[in-house]
C-alpha cells in the first residue's frame, strides 16, 4: 500500500522497570522494520514523556500518543508539551488526542463526564488549532 505506515502500540503498565522496557522494545521494533510506534495514556505513566525519552534513544522511528485524554489538561499544556517532545524527537512526534471516556474521567478525577463542560472545546480551542496545523502553539 503506497503512503500507509504500519507501526506498533507499546504498553506501558506495570513494569517497575517501565522506562528501560520501553526503550528496549522500541528497539527491537525499530530493528524488525517498524517505523513508528504508539504510547496510549493510562493511569500511570506519561504517554508524552515516554514518547519523547523513546525518541532519543531510537532516532530514526516515528512516535506519537494514540489517545491523550484532554480533560484535566489545560490546552496551554498540552502545546507547550507537545512541541517540547517534538523538539526532542527532532520533528517525529505525532500528537493524538481524546475527549476521554467515563471510566478515565470519572475514574482520575472523581467528576461526572457530562458536568465536565464540553471537552471538545479544548480539541478546538486556537491555541489547540495553531498547534495542529502549524507545529507551533499560537
Amino acid at each position: 500500500c503506497t503512503g500507509m505506515t504500519v507501526g506498533a502500540t507499546i504498553d506501558t503498565t506495570g513494569s517497575p522497570l517501565l522506562v528501560e522496557e520501553v526503550v528496549r522494545q522500541a528497539r527491537e521494533a525499530r530493528a524488525s522494520g517498524l517505523t513508528s510506534l504508539w504510547f496510549g495514556q493510562t493511569f500511570g505513566y506519561d504517554s508524552p514523556t515516554i514518547a519523547a525519552i523513546v525518541g532519543r534513544e531510537v532516532p530514526d522511528i516515528h512516535l506519537g500518543t494514540s489517545a491523550l485524554p484532554v480533560f484535566g489538561r489545560h490546552p496551554l499544556l498540552v502545546n507547550s508539551q507537545a512541541q517540547t517532545v517534538q523538539a526532542a524527537t527532532g520533528g517525529r512526534y505525532h500528537l493524538g488526542l481524546a475527549l476521554g471516556t467515563k471510566l478515565f474521567t470519572e475514574g482520575a478525577f472523581r467528576a461526572a463526564l457530562r458536568a465536565t463542560g464540553r471537552p471538545a472545546a479544548r480539541i478546538s480551542s486556537p491555541r489547540c488549532a495553531s498547534l495542529t496545523e502549524t507545529g507551533r502553539a499560537g
